[in-house]
């Protein structure tokens, strides 16, 4: 079987380039990207080594590999091909803080990820469907996000979903807005403060209100 390659580069924002290919034996060397590197392994199973740290990829999850953090890549079983797609995706498509995380914990486990990185290479496969492509692109953002967060960051949202917590106890007699409370909790970002309860408690502040 030879080895199989289709790159483009699509008109898409914040899309550098598309991959997919398949491979029997081929090994990448140690290298990096300026791109986010978008990775899903639709056959074979592939270790690489990211930042000296030896990861594996596994079916039904995505793996996401950072800016200018070396990493390599090869068949995690000797003669047997792996199949792969790729995104490489703009640096500005996440912030530099995210680097770090995507750099200890690659493997994205959230099957909403990999239906989103789905839809974005269906899509990408007709030039009809550019903006199908598009607003893929800007969701798989918005579902990264919150797995890409350091301790630090997580530990600082839990003083203000703990305030929103108390302003709900206070309140389970009347009738108010999520945006009335995060305003009332010095907080103006609606969907943020929303999502941060939901991890920090475990439930979204309509559900808790209830």
């Amino acid at each position: 079987m030879a080895d199989v390659i289709h790159a483009w580069h699509p008109n898409v924002p914040q899309v550098q380039e598309v991959l997919h290919a398949q491979f029997e034996h081929h090994a990448y060397p140690s290298h990096t990207h300026d791109s986010w590197t978008v990775l899903l392994v639709d056959q074979g199973t592939v270790t690489y080594d990211l930042d000296r740290h030896e990861h594996r990829t596994t079916n039904s999850t995505v793996t996401l590999l950072p800016p200018q953090v070396p990493h390599d890549g090869r068949s995690a079983t000797p003669d047997v091909p792996f199949r792969k797609r790729v995104l490489y995706l703009e640096p500005e498509w996440l912030s530099l803080s995210a680097v770090d995380a995507a750099a200890e914990a690659p493997t994205l486990f959230d099957p909403s990820v990999t239906s989103t990185v789905d839809q974005i290479h269906a899509a990408l496969n007709d030039p009809a469907d550019v903006l199908a492509a598009e607003c893929g692109v800007l969701a798989l953002r918005e579902l990264v996000q919150p797995h890409l967060k350091s301790p630090v960051d997580i530990a600082s949202d839990k003083p203000l979903a703990r305030r929103l917590r108390h302003l709900l106890d206070d309140r389970l007699d009347e009738t108010f807005t999520i945006a009335e409370a995060a305003a009332q909790s010095g907080f103006h970002d609606q969907s943020h403060l929303t999502r941060h309860f939901r991890r920090t408690l475990g439930t979204t502040p309509g559900v808790f209100a209830a």
